[in-house]
C-alpha cells in the first residue's frame, strides 16, 4: 500500500490535506486543489469538515430512525459512481479482506438485523494488477420530513444526524468520507465530515457519530441525505442505527484547542514529553463555537494547568495556573478564536501535567461534554517525545515506494530546540535516539544509522530546508528480533561537540544495508497524530531524485538530551538550604552522598546515566546532615547524574565512574 509524500515545490499541486493545507502554503506556496465530487453545484461547510465531533447525547424528538432491518428502507438507494460492483451493501456480517483480518465485531445496537457495509478491503483482495480500486459510492435517502408531521410547519432551528459506525480507511487522507445534506434534491448540497475525524489507518471500533447539520437543514421542511465514500481502497466502513434528531438550542463547543509549544514557528510539533530546560513558555488557544440556535453571551475560554504527579508517580501540586480570555457574544453557528497571550505557562517542577481548556458562557449548556478539551504532557529531565504510547501500525520509507527500502533511504520527525532561559548557559547536546521498532519481520537484518539534520522552515522547498547533518553514529546498527524500544547512541557530528543551537531539527535514521531487500519501520502513534502539524515528518527516497518531502505520519522516534540542568524549583542554588556533595569523585563506583538541609523534608532522589535512563530512586526524609553509601561498581564507566528534589528545591550533582 504505497503512501503519498509531498515535495512542496512551487510547481507541485497536491490536494492531500484539503482542510489543513493552508499551513504548508504559508511558507512553501502550494496551490490547493480540491477534487470535485461531481459536476453538481455544491457548498462544503469548512467548519464541519474534519471538525464535527460533538457529544452523542440526543435532545428533543427523533424525526426519523432507520436500523436497516432486512435492508434499506423504502425510498433509499445505493449509488455507485464506479463502473464496477464495488459499492455499499446490506449485510449481517462483515467479510474481511487481506488487510482487515480479525476485525472486532460491529456491535451497533441492532447489528443482528443487518447494517450497511462498504467492504473496500474485500473488494481489493487480491489487489488487481492495475492497482487497488478506489471506492466511489454513496447511500442516498428518500425525502425526510422535518416538520414533525406538520406540528412545526417552518421546520426546526437545530437539526442533528446521529448514527453508529465502525471505520478504518486507507490509503490517503484525501479520501472523502462525508455526509451530504440537500433541501433541493441535490441540485445544491452541504457536506460534513462523517469520519469523526479519524486518522488514516486508525480503527475507530464501534462508536456513535453525531453531526450538527443545521447550516443546511435549519428551518427547512424536508431534506435528503447521502453518505459518501470516495477514495478509500482498503479496510471497511460499517453504518447502522441512523437517526435525525432535534438538537439543543444552547450548546457551546470548543474547537481546535491547542497547547502551543514553540508557537512562534510556522511548523512545530506537539510534545507528550519535553525536557524541563527546553520547555519554552506555552500559549493556549482555541475556538469557541455556538453549536445551538440561541445567541450566547459572555462566551470565553478558560485554561487550567494541573500538576498531576511527580516523576515517581506521587500526587502533584494540583492546579498551578488559571487563565481566561475576554468575553464575547456569539450568534448561532458563529466561531470566535481566542488566544491566551498572557500569562504563559512555564513549569517549575518535573512530572506530569494536564491542561484543561474550557468554553464557558452565561447560558446553561444543554449538551455537556463537548466544551472541554484536555491533554497531558510530561516535563522530563532528558526525554523529548511526540507520542503518547498509542502505538499501532508501522511507518518508514518503504511505505512510499513500491520496491521497499533501499540503501540511502531516510526518515525522520521534527523537534525544536529552544532554551527556556535563552541561548546562554549549558549547551543542549543530543545523546541518543530511541526508536519504537514495529513487529514487522521485514525489519530484521536492516542496518541503520541514527541521524539528526538541521532544518530551516524559511527555505523555498522542503528539500532545501535540510541544511546539514549535525549528529550521527560512527557505526551502523543491525536490527535484531529482540529490538522493541531501541536506543542508539549519537557519537559523531558537530552537535555532539558543540551542542545544538536554537532551531528546528529532524530526528530519524538512514538505511545503510537492507539485508537483501528488507525494510525498516517504526510504530506510528495515531492517537497523537491529530495534534501534530503538517510538515513535521519527512521521508527521502534514495531512488527518487527529488530528495526530501513531507508525509502525514507521527512515527515513534524520541530524542534524548544530555548536559541539561534540572529545575532549581522555587529557590535558586545560591539561597537553597539544601547542600549535596559526592566523595570520592571520580570513583570506581563506590562513593558516598552527603546531603544537608536546615528544614526536615522528604525528597525524591534519582540517579540517571548519560542517556537519561533511571538507575536508582528513593524518597529519603532528611533532617540535618546525613550520608548515604552507594556501590555501583557494576555500572559502565561514564558520567552519572544525581538529583535531589522536593516541591520547592532541586539540586543536581554529577559523579564520574572510571
Amino acid at each position: 500500500m504505497k503512501k503519498k509524500h509531498f515535495m512542496l515545490s512551487s510547481f507541485l499541486i497536491c490536494s492531500f490535506f484539503g482542510y489543513s493545507q493552508n499551513i504548508a502554503q504559508q511558507k512553501f506556496n502550494i496551490p490547493q486543489v480540491q477534487a470535485a465530487l461531481s459536476s453538481t453545484p455544491k457548498t462544503v461547510d469548512p467548519d464541519f469538515l474534519k471538525a464535527s465531533k460533538i457529544n452523542s447525547k440526543a435532545f428533543g424528538d427523533t424525526l426519523i430512525y432507520e436500523d436497516f432491518n432486512g435492508g434499506l428502507p423504502v425510498g433509499w438507494s445505493v449509488v455507485n459512481n464506479n463502473p464496477n460492483p464495488f459499492g455499499w451493501r446490506w449485510d449481517t456480517v462483515y467479510t474481511p479482506g487481506a488487510f482487515s483480518l480479525n476485525v472486532p465485531t460491529f456491535s451497533s445496537t441492532t447489528a443482528s438485523n443487518g447494517f450497511m457495509v462498504l467492504n473496500a478491503g474485500f473488494f481489493n483482495t487480491p489487489i488487481p494488477p492495475t492497482g487497488a480500486v478506489a471506492m466511489y459510492t454513496s447511500i442516498l435517502s428518500g425525502s425526510i420530513d422535518l416538520t414533525k408531521n406538520g406540528a412545526n410547519p417552518n421546520g426546526l432551528c437545530n437539526v442533528w444526524v446521529k448514527y453508529q459506525q465502525s471505520l478504518r480507511y486507507c490509503c490517503s487522507s484525501s479520501s472523502r468520507l462525508e455526509l451530504h445534506v440537500s433541501t433541493d434534491n441535490f441540485v445544491t448540497w452541504t457536506g460534513y465530515d462523517a469520519s469523526n475525524a479519524i486518522a488514516i489507518n486508525a480503527a475507530s471500533g464501534t462508536m456513535t457519530n453525531t453531526i450538527n447539520i443545521s447550516s443546511a437543514a435549519a428551518n427547512a421542511t424536508s431534506i435528503k441525505v447521502r453518505i459518501l465514500a470516495e477514495g478509500m481502497t482498503h479496510y471497511y466502513w460499517m453504518i447502522d442505527d441512523f437517526a435525525i434528531i432535534e438538537g439543543p438550542k444552547n450548546d457551546l463547543e470548543i474547537r481546535r484547542a491547542n497547547p502551543g509549544f514553540n508557537y512562534d514557528y510556522t511548523f512545530n510539533p506537539f510534545y507528550s514529553q519535553i525536557p524541563y530546560d527546553l520547555f519554552t513558555p506555552l500559549r493556549l488557544s482555541g475556538v469557541n463555537y455556538n453549536n445551538g440556535c440561541n445567541t450566547l453571551t459572555g462566551v470565553h475560554l478558560e485554561g487550567d494547568f494541573i500538576h498531576v504527579k511527580d516523576p515517581m508517580g506521587n500526587p502533584g501540586l494540583g492546579n498551578v495556573l488559571n487563565v481566561s480570555s475576554s468575553s464575547v457574544t456569539l450568534n448561532p453557528y458563529q466561531l470566535d478564536s481566542a488566544v491566551y497571550n498572557s500569562p504563559l505557562f512555564v513549569p517549575l517542577v518535573l512530572g506530569e501535567f494536564r491542561v484543561d481548556i474550557i468554553s464557558n458562557s452565561d447560558s446553561i449548556d444543554e449538551n455537556l461534554g463537548n466544551e472541554t478539551y484536555s491533554h497531558t504532557f510530561t516535563t522530563s529531565d532528558t526525554i523529548f517525545a511526540r507520542d503518547d504510547n498509542g502505538y499501532g501500525g508501522g511507518t518508514g520509507p518503504g511505505d512510499y515506494q513500491g520496491a521497499g527500502t533501499a540503501i540511502g533511504d531516510k526518515f525522520g520527525t521534527m523537534y525544536i530546540i529552544e532554551s527556556r532561559t535563552g541561548n546562554g548557559g549549558t549547551r543542549k547536546i543530543p545523546t541518543s535516539i530511541t526508536f519504537a521498532v514495529s513487529n514487522d519481520s521485514a525489519n530484521l537484518g536492516v542496518e541503520i544509522l541514527p541521524r539528526i539534520w538541521s532544518f530551516d522552515e524559511n527555505a523555498i522547498t522542503v528539500n532545501a530546508a535540510f541544511t546539514g547533518l549535525v549528529a550521527t553514529s560512527f557505526i551502523p546498527y543491525t536490527i535484531l528480533a529482540i529490538d522493541t524500544l531501541l536506543t542508539l547512541r549519537l557519537d559523531n557530528g558537530t552537535a555532539i561537540v558543540n551542542g545544538l543551537d536554537s532551531g528546528q531539527y529532524v530526528v530519524g535514521w538512514e538505511v545503510t544495508n537492507t539485508n537483501g531487500g528488507n525494510s525498516f519501520e517504526v510504530y506510528e502513534d495515531a492517537s497523537s497524530l491529530p495534534f501534530q502539524d503538517d510538515v513535521t515528518c519527512f521521508v527521502d527516497i534514495a531512488s527518487a531524485p527529488a530528495g526530501w518531502s513531507w508525509v502525514r505520519q507521527n512515527p515513534v522516534i524520541r530524542l534524548n538530551m544530555g548536559n541539561l540542568p534540572v529545575p532549581t524549583g522555587l529557590k535558586t542554588a545560591v539561597d537553597s538550604n539544601l547542600i549535596i556533595s559526592v566523595h570520592p569523585n571520580p570513583s570506581n563506583g563506590e562513593f558516598s552522598l552527603t546531603y544537608k538541609t536546615n528544614e526536615k523534608s522528604t525528597f525524591l532522589l534519582t540517579i540517571r546515566n548519560a542517556l537519561g535512563q533511571l538507575i536508582h530512586s528513593e524518597q529519603p526524609t532528611i533532617n540535618g546532615k546525613e550520608t548515604k553509601q552507594f556501590n555501583f561498581t557494576h555500572l559502565e564507566k561514564g558520567v552519572y547524574y544525581i538529583s535531589l528534589q522536593n516541591e520547592s528545591e532541586n539540586r543536581v550533582e554529577t559523579v564520574v565512574i572510571h
